[in-house]
């Protein structure tokens, strides 16, 4: 089995036990930015799911329309969440202002990719903007909670998963479009977007790590 499909099916395994450790925690109390982490893991399992379906050669095209729709829905909850993290802080109003403009970027760009067969480098967007809305959580954090003990922290588990794995996945999916026009390194792109998804791993396991820091009496 190549490196890159391995990652693939460990990566949806992965994955398949945060779906469930979010569901064993379901009716625990906990901060009202977990459902929208509960949405970004269950589209997250779906992106996953149908990106096992390109190993059975089925039609890439309907499979890189559903993509495209299923990541923007996992934006849209990721982009949720930061803003109900950071209601309430210095830093409320600019993050709602960031957020609406980049969901509405978003839509656009995944819109026009469909309808005009672009290929999906609308990742870059994306990522660039959850690592802006983690930089804000950083800022925030820094100046207002100095106080709280990080590692018993839901949200900077959550927010260091965020942090990480796009930071490692936009300058790879920056490169996406100069690698696409040269197929014979297409053994290449595999292994390089391993990398994305090893990233991607990590930072799930985070998120695994947040819901079980809802143990502990302090969980903001």
């Amino acid at each position: 089995m190549k490196l890159h499909n391995f990652i693939v099916y460990f990566g949806t395994g992965i994955i398949l036990v945060a779906f469930f450790v979010a569901i064993a925690f379901m009716k625990k109390e906990k901060p009202a930015y977990f459902k929208y982490v509960f949405g970004f893991i269950t589209f997250g399992l779906l992106v996953s799911a149908n990106s096992i379906m390109y190993f059975s050669h089925a039609n890439i095209e309907i499979l890189n329309y559903f993509e495209r729709w299923l990541l923007l829905f996992q934006f849209i909850a990721i982009s949720f969440f930061y803003l109900n993290l950071l209601k309430g802080s210095s830093f409320s109003k600019i993050t709602k202002q960031i957020v609406y403009t980049a969901i509405i970027l978003q839509i656009i760009l995944i819109t026009f990719s469909a309808l005009f067969k672009i290929p999906k480098y609308v990742k870059i967007v994306s990522n660039f903007f959850i690592i802006i809305y983690s930089v804000i959580y950083y800022r925030d954090l820094l100046k207002t909670k100095a106080n709280v003990i990080l590692i018993k922290s839901s949200a900077f588990w959550i927010v260091t998963g965020m942090f990480f794995s796009f930071s490692v996945s936009f300058p790879i999916y920056a490169l996406n479009p100069f690698i696409n026009t040269y197929p014979e390194y297409q053994n290449l792109r595999l292994q390089i977007f391993s990398v994305s998804n090893i990233a991607l791993i990590v930072m799930y396991l985070f998120i695994i790590k947040s819901y079980l820091c809802l143990k502990h009496p302090q969980n903001y």
